[in-house]
């Protein structure tokens, strides 16, 4: 039996619709343990999945929803900050508690050809994960989720997620340093990572990379969301300093999470230093077709509505 966590977000919800969908686990084989039940999709549990109450902020719920499983699919938690790690432990030691033997978690495609050094703060939480599961004596699987190409808006600046019609301002991508990303989508990476899931046992000990089929500057980015909006696009190339300053005073994100900022900043060094440029043909091999990259997915990401 296979518990799953983070089943409400954009990774998890994409890995159980697969499962489902797809027919690759038995959802008598499959647990979800969610902070909110309340909010897990009517088609789990028409399909008879078992539902349990697990918190990562309350490590002693964990420890009931996990009993009786033999894996742990352990989704990270959505947060730049490095302190999630501490959610993670508490997740490992719960499972190692409850008897679980197999943990599969999903890190990050920040960090090169192994993950183990980056210069992105977002990255530092897996790395710390990932030595304590590996310590940990427990079975491991890591998939390192490739950089979506849905948050394609962030690394560009903050910029609004979808474009409005009619609007024929120009648009300015204002960031600190600029590199290539091997953008991957989501629901590529939910089909993957569910039949990574199916045949964990295949994996034990291995760290696997799911990637976009090319890498793609937020500068080519910009051309494509040019040429889908018709607007002109420019991009601003400044330096931390002066990237942090700008978003800071325009209030790109609110005056309380200004750290995002500070940490979203770091990311474009490591961009630039290559920490994201690696393409694996992993995901291609496991989906039995080419993932969509950005350009694939650009028609919709950058259409205006």
């Amino acid at each position: 039996m296979i518990v799953l966590t983070g089943t409400n977000g954009h990774l998890g919800s994409r890995v159980l619709h697969s499962l489902l969908s797809l027919g690759l686990i038995p959802p008598s084989d499959l647990v979800i343990s969610s902070s909110h039940p309340s909010k897990v999709g009517q088609a789990a549990r028409d399909a008879g999945i078992k539902v349990r109450h697990g918190d990562f902020t309350v490590p002693e719920s964990l420890a009931s929803s996990f009993q009786g499983a033999d894996a742990l699919f352990l989704v990270s938690i959505p947060s730049p900050s490095v302190d999630r790690w501490l959610h993670h432990k508490a997740a490992i030691d719960a499972a190692k508690s409850a008897g679980i033997q197999t943990v599969i978690y999903t890190s990050l495609m920040f960090g090169g050809e192994t993950g183990i050094h980056s210069a992105a703060g977002v990255q530092q939480a897996h790395i710390k994960t990932i030595e304590y599961l590996q310590q940990s004596g427990l079975q491991w699987v890591v998939v390192r989720e490739g950089i979506y190409a849905e948050s394609w808006w962030l690394y560009a600046g903050f910029q609004p997620r979808n474009f409005r019609k009619g609007e024929t301002a120009d648009i300015d991508f204002v960031i600190p340093n600029d590199g290539p990303v091997a953008w991957v989508g989501w629901d590529d990476l939910g089909e993957g990572t569910a039949r990574i899931l199916k045949d964990y046992q295949q994996y034990l000990g291995q760290t696997i990379r799911l990637t976009g089929p090319r890498a793609t500057s937020i500068s080519g980015v910009a051309r494509l969301v040019q040429k889908e909006t018709g607007r002109k696009v420019n991009v601003n190339i400044v330096g931390r300093q002066t990237a942090e300053m700008y978003h800071k005073e325009k209030k790109s994100v609110p005056e309380s999470d200004f750290w995002v900022i500070e940490s979203w900043s770091g990311w474009h060094d490591a961009i630039a230093s290559g920490e994201t440029v690696v393409v694996d043909p992993f995901l291609g091999d496991l989906l039995g077709r080419q993932p969509q990259g950005i350009e694939e997915l650009a028609g919709v990401l950058f259409k205006p509505q």
